[in-house]
């Protein structure tokens, strides 16, 4: 359970080593892992244990990509929202179709309020330059009760994330997520959680990556 009181945000902490156009960075696609097969296996299993699955589930994946780390079984509908098109055209678990939109020029998010189940943002909150528009979003189209999930490791492009997360160690940004959480009135802080899973990874089975996964609720 995330406690630590929230930290001040200033405007320098959320400034880039590259302050150019994101469009540009993000043209060219990826098509490949940014964690490694254990951390996308635990993120997997950890997004099946906590959202409810049925067909009417409906589940928006923002700062998506060619995947979206949710098991191959998922029931229930999933939307995209990333940068990329042709990563978000490849992306097997987007069933209900995506948007292209870059988040850290236009923070609004163009649905409905109370449309969503659940909101993932899986291996990019440390990418938000405007977090706290973002988050304030995300509460106004998530239903009462919903769960909004964060998740990251200790993997980065250095130049695009937030100047601050370079020089924080991990635990200490497992905190700064959860601050993002608890500077919004809108989600419950009794449910906020933060978990650090490495499911007894061992060096030498040459698995690395821990995953950090915060979340919280829509009161």
């Amino acid at each position: 359970m995330v406690q630590q009181p929230p930290y001040k945000i200033q405007k320098e902490d959320l400034l880039r080593e590259d302050e150019t156009s994101d469009n540009n960075f993000y043209s060219t696609p990826r098509f490949v892992h940014h964690i490694d097969d254990r951390a996308r296996f635990i993120l997997s299993r950890f997004y099946k244990h906590m959202i409810v699955q049925q067909q009417e589930t409906q589940t928006l994946d923002i700062c998506s990509s060619w995947t979206s780390h949710l098991p191959q079984d998922w029931i229930g509908k999933v939307h995209g929202l990333g940068m990329n098109e042709l990563e978000l055209k490849h992306n097997p678990s987007l069933n209900n179709g995506y948007t292209v939109q870059d988040l850290n020029c236009d923070p609004k998010l163009n649905y409905s309020s109370d449309t969503f189940d659940a909101v993932i943002c899986s291996m990019s909150i440390d990418y938000l330059i405007q977090p706290l528009e973002v988050f304030k979003e995300i509460s106004r189209i998530l239903k009462s009760g919903g769960i909004f999930i964060t998740s990251f490791s200790n993997r980065c492009f250095s130049t695009k994330v937030i100047g601050r997360w370079l020089y924080m160690s991990e635990i200490d940004r497992v905190y700064w997520v959860g601050n993002y959480f608890l500077s919004s009135s809108d989600f419950n802080h009794q449910t906020l959680c933060a978990y650090s899973i490495f499911d007894n990874i061992k060096q030498q089975d040459n698995f690395f990556d821990p995953m950090y996964v915060v979340f919280g609720y829509k009161k």
